[in-house]
C-alpha cells in the first residue's frame, strides 16, 4: 500500500502538468502501477484488511467517546471502496497490457535513449500534440485502477489515525522498544532535522531504530548523538 501511494502520488503530480516530458514520466509510472494492480494476492489481502478494519470499528458503536457521525461515515466509506474493488472485473491493466503502443514504448524504455523520435516517431508525435489529447489518454489508461487508489488512502489513513505520536530519545542515534505483545501493523518516524534519515527494523520482539546523516555524494555516516523524535505505532 505505501508503494502504491508513493506511485499514484507522482502519477497524478506528474499528468497535472502540460509539459509532454512530465506525461513521460507518468507512462512509465503507469507500468509499474498496472503490475502491482494486476496482483491478485494484493486484492484478496486488501478486502481482508478492510472486513479486519470495519470489524474493529463497529465495537466503538457502543462508546460515547467515539463521534458516531464520524464513525458512520468511516464505515461506509469502507463498504464503498471494498465493493469497488470486489467488482472490479477482469485485471485492472488489460487497457495498458494489451496496448500495442504502450507495449512499444515499454519496451524500449530500458534502453539508453530507446524513446527517443528516431525509435518511435508515433510517440514523439503523441508528445507533441495538445496537452488535452495527452491528458486524456492517460486518464483513460488509469481509470480502471482509480479503485486501488482509493483504497490505498482510506486503508493508510484510517491507519495511520490509529495511532498516537509519542516523544522518545535515540541515544547515540539508536533507539529500541519491545512491542510489548502487540502486533503493529505500520512504523512512523518524524524528526525535525531534514539532514537525518531512519533505519528501522522490527519483529515481534524488538524495534529497533538508528539515524544517519545525509552527507549528498558522500556514504551516510551513523549519528552519535541523542536524537529527539516522534514515534507513532499504527494498529488498528
Amino acid at each position: 500500500m505505501l508503494r502504491l501511494e508513493y506511485l499514484f502520488a507522482r502519477f497524478n503530480h506528474f499528468i497535472r502538468s502540460d509539459d509532454p516530458e512530465l506525461h513521460h514520466n507518468a507512462i512509465s509510472i503507469l507500468f509499474d502501477l498496472g503490475d502491482i494492480g494486476a496482483r491478485g494476492d494484493i486484492k484478496s489481502l486488501l478486502l481482508k484488511e478492510f472486513e479486519r478494519q470495519k470489524y474493529a470499528l463497529n465495537g466503538l458503536k457502543s462508546s460515547q467517546k467515539v463521534d458516531q457521525e464520524a464513525l458512520t461515515q468511516t464505515l461506509s466509506e469502507i463498504d464503498a471502496v471494498a465493493a469497488s474493488i470486489n467488482q472490479s472485473a477482469g485485471r485492472p491493466n488489460s487497457a495498458i497490457t494489451e496496448s500495442e503502443w504502450l507495449n512499444a514504448i515499454r519496451t524500449r524504455l530500458n534502453i539508453p535513449g530507446g524513446t527517443s523520435p528516431i525509435d518511435l516517431p508515433s510517440y514523439h508525435a503523441w508528445k507533441n500534440s495538445p496537452t488535452s489529447e495527452r491528458r486524456e489518454l492517460l486518464e483513460k489508461y488509469i481509470s480502471p485502477l482509480l479503485p486501488w487508489q482509493e483504497a490505498c488512502q482510506l486503508f493508510l489513513r484510517l491507519l495511520r489515525q490509529s495511532g498516537e505520536a509519542k516523544d522518545v530519545v535515540a541515544h547515540n542515534g539508536s533507539f529500541q522498544q519491545a512491542p510489548s505483545g502487540k502486533v503493529y501493523q505500520l512504523m512512523r518516524i518524524a524528526v525535525e532535522d531534514d539532514t537525518l534519515f531512519s533505519e528501522i527494523s522490527a519483529n515481534k520482539y524488538l524495534l529497533s531504530v538508528r539515524f544517519l546523516k545525509s552527507e549528498r555524494d558522500k556514504k551516510a555516516q551513523l549519528v552519535n548523538a541523542d536524537v529527539p523524535f516522534k514515534l507513532t505505532l499504527c494498529q488498528l
